[in-house]
């Protein structure tokens, strides 16, 4: 009962310091589950999304989420929309089947290097990455190899692995 009644009173501490987020690639599963459980929870004062084309959504829960559309070949002219957020959640990612080796790694690696970038220049504190459990340099698997060396170069931009 105790430990039930912590996590409430850090919830409330958490919502009283109106923190904001983003999310990056919330047209996916993964970021389409998160954006569901941020808007849920109700823990930010400011949800944005940032995508490379604007989602449409019917509930009622989802009319205050800010929208930023970019374009992640010239994500440098963006850097307003990586702006005065806390916290950033990076859900990016692509298949080598839809993308292909270097489609892959320029999703995969490189806009979620540049977007981490931007967001640590935008003054963003934390920024979470959904990497992968089995990220190894001496995998037999590309994804796996890609994996590993941008975990790497989050932890370089000088963000704290969550």
């Amino acid at each position: 009962m105790a430990e039930l009644e912590n996590i409430q009173n850090l919830r409330e501490n958490f919502k009283k310091q109106n923190k904001s987020c983003f999310i990056l690639g919330a047209s996916g599963a993964t970021g389409k589950e998160l954006l569901k459980e941020i808007l849920k929870q109700q823990l930010f004062s400011n949800v944005t999304i940032i995508g490379r084309r604007k989602l449409t959504f019917d509930e009622v829960a989802y009319q205050n989420v800010n929208q930023q559309v970019v374009d992640f070949e010239k994500l440098d002219e963006y850097s307003a929309a990586f702006q005065g957020h806390d916290i950033g959640f990076c859900c990016l990612g692509t298949t080598k089947a839809k993308g292909g080796a270097d489609g892959l790694v320029r999703v995969d690696r490189d806009y979620v290097c540049m977007s981490a970038e931007l967001a640590k220049t935008g003054g963003c504190k934390h920024f979470l990455l959904v990497s992968s459990s089995g990220a190894d340099k001496h995998s037999i698997f590309f994804i796996l190899k890609i994996k590993v060396g941008l975990n790497l170069i989050i932890i370089w931009i000088h963000f704290c692995m969550a």
